[in-house]
């Protein structure tokens, strides 16, 4: 499923899961919080002023939505958030609509639009590699709102998620977005969710604080090799001994660790060049091998 500017494929960030759930107030302060980072993903370095307005109307829209019982002509998108910050008094509301205006009825809108896809694979790819650079971690923040309110629907059928979050150290390049991930990571098994987090990026997760405490909070993982100066800080958040640090360093393909609770477990996978399961996975000029 390709989320970019090109595509008629949207998602509206403002779907909430508020008829899943018991508790009302709670979500719509949990959605208050996603709203944030989403516009803190566009704007960078909200004021306290311009916190203040964004949570106000995100209560604002949700509340009303709630009162006419849900109507799908009353459901929270972009626009109605947007209108609502214009009815605001505050002179730095004008200001901020004015700065999201272009992501609202311009060139950007990719995120104003009502949600037009209908989830029933068992299987689906979220693919934003095609948005813009400026929006990939807004991107990136809807599609995960997008599935943790489908965890909820899912939880009330009685089924598990697994959620794969491929080069997520893009989400900890603002606050906001790195703290909602942590809590998706954090919070994700009460929704009956298996989250994997995946990146080549390491250096940048362990810059940031949220990214130590997943890795830190991870049952399982799998490390590849690794450069000497990232090693340490790996080796001590997966208690990782000099003697199992030499699986992951210099390494060759398709060998590594597994760290499992206490346990790990160093392995060597290596697949020859000439078998069919290699030409079929590998990803060395991937696109060169399927066009031949």
């Amino acid at each position: 499923m390709n989320i970019s500017t090109n595509t008629n494929t949207h998602i509206n960030p403002f779907d909430s899961s508020l008829q899943y759930t018991k508790d009302s107030t709670e979500a719509i302060k949990e959605k208050s919080e996603f709203v944030l980072a989403f516009i803190e993903s566009i704007v960078t370095g909200l004021t306290g002023e311009q916190k203040t307005l964004i949570d106000r109307c995100t209560n604002n829209i949700y509340e009303e939505y709630q009162l006419h019982n849900y109507n799908k002509q009353y459901e929270p998108d972009f626009r109605k958030f947007y209108e609502e910050l214009l009815k605001q008094p505050e002179e730095e509301a004008k200001n901020l609509a004015l700065i999201i205006e272009r992501y609202v009825l311009g060139g950007m809108d990719i995120f104003a639009n009502k949600t037009n896809i209908e989830i029933k694979n068992r299987f689906i790819s979220f693919d934003i590699s095609d948005l813009p650079n400026s929006i990939q971690t807004t991107g990136y923040l809807v599609v995960l709102e997008h599935i943790m309110n489908r965890l909820k629907r899912n939880k009330n059928l009685g089924k598990h998620t697994w959620i794969f979050i491929d080069e997520f150290h893009i989400l900890l390049a603002n606050q906001y977005s790195a703290d909602y991930i942590a809590k998706i990571y954090k919070t994700g098994r009460k929704e009956n969710a298996i989250p994997t987090v995946i990146t080549q990026n390491i250096a940048d997760v362990l810059k940031s604080e949220q990214g130590c405490k997943i890795l830190s909070n991870s049952e399982f993982a799998m490390i590849l090799k690794q450069k000497p100066l990232d090693l340490p800080a790996i080796c001590k958040i997966f208690d990782i001994s000099d003697e199992e640090a030499r699986y992951v360093i210099d390494s060759p393909v398709g060998q590594g660790l597994v760290v499992y609770g206490e346990d790990k477990v160093a392995f060597r996978n290596q697949v020859s060049k000439e078998s069919y399961i290699y030409k079929l996975n590998q990803t060395s000029n991937m696109q060169q091998q399927r066009v031949a």
